[in-house]
């Protein structure tokens, strides 16, 4: 049996910098208005799609995950970037408080983007800052390459540029423990006596329990940590199964070249996908910096919370000091 798909490994394994003016010492600094805070549901693509905003600032916009995760997920670790950047997040199609899917494709990374355009032209917004993590950091190499003129930067948070046969052979090899639950969860998952709600407890089971603990840098750790991020998050088999199909192997390194947007790219020491596996991301963009949290698996935001947010908030010109390289 082929392992999963990267883009399930990554969660399972895609200016608003300028110059500013000095406020005097005695005065808070002035941060730009953004959208109004609040849950709201806007019809996109011909879809109903939920989306919420909090925070002040600039905007930050989150790129949703394919996979089939509700905005709670992403905001249980972003929540602390709403202290001075006004976040954005939205469910994808057939995902907490957005419409059905309608066919597969709903389901894929290209349904995503199209509904992450169309909220930031709802938004009245001619470009934003996006954030993508894991799968969605994938996803933002196309968003990115699709359509530069309309992001300020763009941050890639525990993603890659390329993941090959050869990778796929590698990762089996170095983690057969893993694979082998794996493989035992997708031979019980595949019970034709079973509902998708079933299949999805199975999978929420198998992730937060088997899976992703192991992408922490320290597993003991993991289940607080796990359980407060999807606590109030819905999790989707029928999306899970559908990216495991749509890109079981993918090589973007060709597109980096031709994408101007300022980025970040950060990646955890102890990640399932070492820094080395990411850093070709870094290399191929003309524009980009580097950041590798040397305590963190794939999960910085809730294993090194205050250097992640530093790193976000330096990076988007709101921080106090640079903790990121060239």
């Amino acid at each position: 049996m082929r392992p999963p798909s990267t883009l399930l490994l990554l969660p399972l394994a895609v200016a608003l910098v300028g110059c500013t003016v000095q406020a005097p010492e005695s005065e808070e600094p002035v941060m730009p208005a953004g959208p109004e805070n609040g849950s709201f549901t806007a019809n996109l693509n011909d879809f109903q799609i939920h989306y919420e905003v909090h925070g002040q600032g600039p905007v930050l916009m989150a790129l949703t995950n394919s996979w089939g995760l509700s905005l709670e997920g992403l905001r249980a670790m972003y929540r602390p970037l709403e202290e001075r950047l006004t976040m954005v997040y939205f469910d994808p199609r057939g995902m907490g408080g957005s419409e059905a899917a309608r066919e597969d494709a709903d389901r894929g990374l290209a349904a995503v983007r199209a509904d992450f355009q169309a909220l930031r032209e709802h938004l009245g917004l001619e470009t934003v800052n996006a954030i993508g993590w894991s799968n969605g950091a994938v996803n933002l190499i196309w968003l990115a390459h699709e359509r530069p003129e309309t992001l300020s930067s763009a941050i890639f948070l525990h993603g890659m540029a390329a993941f090959t046969e050869e990778d796929a052979g590698a990762m089996q090899e170095t983690h057969p423990e893993l694979m082998a639950t794996y493989q035992a969860f997708m031979k019980e998952i595949a019970d034709p006596g079973l509902s998708v709600g079933e299949q999805t407890a199975l999978q929420r089971k198998m992730w937060l329990e088997d899976y992703f603990p192991t992408l922490f840098a320290d597993p003991e750790a993991a289940s607080s940590h796990l359980a407060r991020i999807f606590a109030d998050a819905e999790l989707s088999w029928p999306h899970a199964a559908y990216a495991n199909e749509e890109a079981p192997t993918f090589d973007a390194r060709d597109l980096l070249p031709e994408i101007p947007v300022r980025s970040l790219v950060m990646a955890g020491r102890h990640d399932m996908i070492p820094p080395e596996g990411v850093k070709p991301l870094h290399d191929g963009l003309p524009n980009s910096q580097w950041l590798v949290f040397e305590n963190s698996g794939h999960f910085a935001p809730v294993e090194e919370p205050a250097l992640f947010a530093d790193a976000v908030f330096d990076f988007l010109g709101v921080g106090s000091a640079a903790a990121v390289s060239d």
